[in-house]
């Protein structure tokens, strides 16, 4: 059976799961995802499910019972493929279709959006839904800096460099309120949010390999512990055409910093990441591609290295240091923050 098949099989399958449940009586449901623009377009993107309420970011501490369950709510959905979803923002108005996992993604044209963050509502045609009001950040198009962060051992534990255990642990025995930052990180992202005296505050964006399903969970993390408002650029798990995960790391960040740098062609990005997976190496070849684009790279020293992880960090620190880009790795926000001073770019 080749991959494309398994995949036809799938969505009809998806289809009728997602057909069965609306007959039954269970409502059809668009969750927003976080949209970036400028004056002129913006990004939208979001997800249709069958019989999921929108959970918003739990505020107080539950039972690991509950904890567990709720954690693998976020993963268990049912997505309507080919749904027919009515985007409003800034005046315009278009339908679009989502894909075989229940995606949209549209960028509108011919808008008039001024810098910060604009309603944008989605509203399910057919099926019917309940119609559901997102938002688009627009970054001051007189930024010169915008940071660019990941998030898991970046700005909270993941459990991942502490071993597989670990993760599963961290991912399914702890609501989101029992998640804490890491050391210094607010302070940090709020001292890069406060930089210089003159000019607009930089625009901030979290890039992860955390899917899509998180998106509430995360946001209500960032929310809960006050880092700087940006939105989030997450990924899909599912299957895609090419793969059983639709996309890699390197690819997926890769694409997305390539889209920021094009979206706003005049700021240089501070770059923010960890040595638990591929930042470094990643943070570098960008830097390498587009000259002059990099005004840091952190990196934040997530547990014990071993041998080939602490070469690939040398090769990368090389690479950056090719391109004349700053890099500072480090296992607390201290370091960085006073690099960043140093540089300019914060202010306690």
């Amino acid at each position: 059976m080749t991959f494309p098949l398994v995949l036809q099989i799938e969505e009809r399958v998806q289809r009728a799961r997602a057909r069965r449940l609306i007959r039954r009586g269970h409502p059809v449901r668009v969750h927003p995802f976080p949209g970036v623009g400028t004056h002129h377009l913006a990004r939208v993107r979001g997800r249709v499910l069958v019989g999921v309420a929108r959970a918003p970011g739990r505020m107080t501490r539950v039972p690991a019972w509950q904890a567990v369950r709720a954690n693998l709510a976020q993963f268990l959905t049912v997505e309507l493929p080919g749904a027919r979803v009515q985007v409003e923002l800034g005046g315009r108005t278009e339908v679009v279709l989502t894909d075989r996992e229940g995606y949209l993604d549209v960028t509108l044209e011919g808008l008039a959006l001024d810098p910060g963050r604009h309603d944008v509502t989605l509203t399910p045609l057919d099926p019917a839904g309940e119609p559901a009001r997102g938002t688009v950040h627009v970054p001051d198009p007189d930024a010169d800096l915008a940071v660019v962060s990941d998030i898991d051992d970046t700005i909270v534990d993941s459990g991942i460099a502490h071993g597989i255990l670990a993760t599963i642990t961290t991912a399914l025995l702890r609501d989101s309120a029992s998640r804490v930052p890491l050391t210094g990180a607010p302070e940090l992202y709020r001292a890069l949010a406060r930089r210089g005296s003159e000019g607009p505050p930089p625009p901030f964006f979290y890039l992860s390999t955390s899917p899509w399903n998180l998106a509430a969970f995360l946001q209500g993390f960032l929310d809960r512990h006050a880092f700087p408002s940006g939105p989030l650029l997450l990924t899909d798990w599912g299957p895609g055409a090419t793969g059983l995960f639709r996309i890699d790391t390197s690819s997926h960040k890769l694409a997305a910093l390539r889209e920021l740098a094009d979206l706003l062609p005049l700021v240089r990005f501070v770059l923010i990441g960890d040595s638990g997976q591929q930042d470094t190496e990643i943070y570098a070849a960008f830097s390498l591609e587009r000259p002059g684009r990099v005004a840091a790279v952190y990196i934040r020293r997530a547990g014990l290295l071993d041998a080939l992880t602490e070469q690939r960090l040398a090769r990368s620190a090389q690479g950056l240091a090719e391109a004349g880009v700053p890099f500072v790795l480090a296992a607390d926000s201290d370091a960085m923050l006073a690099h960043a001073q140093e540089l300019g770019l914060a202010r306690r």
